[in-house]
């Protein structure tokens, strides 16, 4: 064993921070701690580094401080992201639906021997107005515009 040196410490019990203290290294949970010179060692390093680190950079703790609550605002986000994301999602669904309408031809009745290439009546009246494949006059993905949609959320 190395050099091994001791020191007591005082608690003055009328004072809370000591009584704080003194209850701290008494009551501790020993499965987390090995012993009250594991506790005050660490605590004391742990003191003694954020001093120098407050005198090195005065604005250490305020970043701390922004830190957790830029953390917290990320979570609440991400919770509320989250929850919303199903409305979402289903609005989304119901808006690709609605962008191609369906539309339906009127039936008439065709004189008979009067058929076009497919096979299908043909009439003179709506075989120039009625366009020529299903998807013809519709919007396509790449005409739909997107710009009031924030996609920074995503992380590109």
């Amino acid at each position: 064993m190395g050099k091994v040196l001791t020191t007591c410490f005082r608690f003055n019990m009328d004072n809370p921070e000591h009584a704080k203290a003194w209850d701290y290294l008494h009551n501790y949970d020993k499965d987390k701690i090995k012993s009250t010179n594991v506790a005050a060692i660490t605590a004391v390093n742990d003191y003694f580094d954020r001093m120098g680190r407050l005198a090195d950079d005065p604005y250490f703790e305020t970043r701390q401080r922004e830190e957790r609550f830029v953390e917290q605002i990320v979570s609440e986000v991400g919770k509320a992201f989250i929850a919303e994301m199903p409305k979402f999602l289903a609005s989304l669904m119901l808006s690709l639906n609605s962008s191609y309408p369906v539309q339906f031809n009127e039936i008439r009745a065709v004189p008979m021997g009067t058929m076009d290439g497919r096979g299908y009546a043909e009439d003179d009246r709506t075989s120039k107005l009625a366009p020529t494949s299903a998807t013809e006059g519709l919007k396509t993905s790449d005409e739909d515009d997107y710009s009031g949609i924030d996609f920074d959320f995503i992380g590109g």
